[in-house]
């Protein structure tokens, strides 16, 4: 399921809204996909988080971006030192490797912010978008992967205003 949010472009296309930052990230991250590495992994390719499903307290430094894989739930911050989307709000991202044909949801839950997330195929191209499918302001995002590789979880704010704040995300 993809769900469209108002003004963020149509599924399959990178849209305008995503910034050159998150825009600059796309050609780095799939040129390093052939040897699995990244500088800006937080944790090493296959560590898991302590604590299995819960949420971990370790959260990526502002800007870097984060490692996730399925069963975790992890903790994050949008906040100033961020990547900033074209529309000025702090956007985190989230490295998931995944196979082709797998199916992963993906939520992203806040109690300080409304949630947006964008899934990212390992071309960069936005495959699947997301704003208050995970009830109240939460994100989620029920996707079958079409290809296997490194993909990014874009988590943001919905609306054109700035929103800092904690959040977790988890993929299943």
């Amino acid at each position: 399921m993809t769900a469209g949010g108002a003004g963020r472009g149509a599924p399959g296309s990178v849209p305008a809204l995503l910034g050159a930052a998150v825009l600059a990230l796309a050609a780095p991250l799939a040129a390093q996909q052939a040897d699995h590495a990244h500088p800006l992994d937080v944790r090493p390719p296959g560590a898991s988080a302590p604590g299995g499903d819960r949420a971990t307290n370790e959260v990526p430094a502002p800007g870097e971006t984060g490692s996730i894989q399925a069963g975790q739930t992890l903790r994050g911050e949008l906040e100033p030192g961020d990547l900033l989307m074209a529309d000025s709000t702090f956007a985190d991202v989230w490295e998931l490797t995944g196979a082709a044909g797998e199916s992963v949801v993906i939520d992203v839950r806040s109690d300080e912010f409304d949630t947006y997330l964008q899934l990212l195929d390992p071309a960069g191209a936005v495959i699947g978008e997301d704003d208050d499918s995970g009830g109240d302001l939460n994100s989620r995002l029920a996707i079958v992967l079409p290809a296997t590789g490194r993909y990014r979880i874009v988590v943001n704010s919905a609306g054109h205003e700035p929103r800092a704040g904690r959040y977790t995300v988890a993929v299943r």
